[in-house]
């Protein structure tokens, strides 16, 4: 994984040290491209223009960016700005000091994940917790194999489908109820992928699988960006191809998943089997986890808070929703 860290450079001297700590913690998740950062003193040798050319390709080259957005700076949220305009995921700490704000820009951009932190430990803390989800390779569906009867049954069917064989170049990953084991009977498997040409993918899709029970496929709308849709049933599996322009990272299904492995993880088997029994009575997974955490609103926006919670957090959200049930 290669990460992209952020942090002023001419008005954030003074930090200097702590983006060195930060730096040293990041290199357990990856390569941190931009070490330099961490540097008390800055002695670069290349005009304004070659470090603006070689940062920004370290920005487009990066799999996600760590910001200390602390000491307000414009090369930072330029940074930040074309990580977005590139679906990046980007995760913004912020030091709550002498009364100093974040920029609304960033605290209201549902593409960050922002947190607030008060000491070193704290923000370790966090990256801990944002790294270990993200690293969590979902994009190989061996893990399937060993888990529950309801995955290897899943795992045959993909296997003999070679569907991510077949559509690698899309990144597919496996999203929904049965990467993390709370499937019902009749579950789909749902399939998320990233293109740059619908019609590219399109045609892909239905070239491989076009053949199968009960095919069809569509380009559609869906929040002001197209998106293709593909469904069919194979070894009588309801299976659906989701094709979008943001990465899957980027995705909601794949950002629900995400947060509710970590949530089920947190809270145990019992929160588990909770949600199980919600479902069976009719429930979608994302109401079903806002009915136990008794998340007021739209459940599938209010679970994407979450992500910017800390495991402490979610644990007093749940502790304060039996209390009050």
């Amino acid at each position: 994984m290669k990460i992209y860290f952020a942090g002023s450079i001419r008005g954030g001297q003074q930090d200097a040290e702590l983006y060195q700590e930060l730096i040293s913690d990041l290199k357990q998740y990856g390569t941190v491209l931009t070490e330099h950062i961490g540097w008390q003193a800055q002695k670069e040798s290349l005009s304004d223009e070659e470090i603006h050319k070689r940062d920004l390709h370290w920005v487009l080259e990066s799999d996600v960016i760590v910001a200390e957005v602390t000491t307000p700076s414009l090369g930072v949220g330029y940074e930040i700005g074309r990580a977005i305009e590139q679906k990046k995921p980007v995760i913004c700490l912020f030091r709550n000091q002498d009364n100093n704000n974040i920029s609304a820009m960033i605290r209201g951009c549902t593409q960050i994940k922002y947190f607030e932190y008060s000491n070193l430990n704290e923000a370790k803390t966090i990256l801990n917790e944002q790294f270990n989800a993200i690293n969590m390779n979902w994009k190989d569906i061996s893990y399937l194999r060993k888990g529950s009867l309801a995955q290897q049954s899943a795992y045959k069917c993909l296997n003999n489908l070679q569907i991510f064989d077949s559509l690698i170049e899309y990144n597919p990953v496996l999203t929904g109820t049965i990467p993390i084991d709370i499937a019902i009977e009749n579950s789909d498997l749902d399939v998320v992928c990233y293109y740059l040409d619908a019609d590219q993918f399109e045609k892909k899709v239905e070239d491989l699988f076009g053949k199968q029970k009960n095919f069809k496929i569509e380009q559609k709308e869906k929040d002001g960006y197209w998106v293709v849709v593909a469904n069919f049933i194979f070894m009588d599996y309801e299976i659906e191809i989701y094709g979008s322009l943001f990465p899957v990272a980027s995705q909601n299904s794949y950002r629900h998943m995400i947060i509710e492995d970590r949530v089920l993880k947190l809270l145990g088997e019992e929160f588990k089997q909770q949600i199980i029994k919600l479902k069976k009575e009719g429930l979608k997974t994302e109401p079903a986890f806002a009915k136990l955490l008794q998340l007021s609103g739209n459940p599938y926006s209010e679970l994407l808070k979450l992500e910017l919670f800390s495991d402490s957090k979610i644990k007093e959200i749940y502790k304060s929703a039996i209390s009050q049930s």
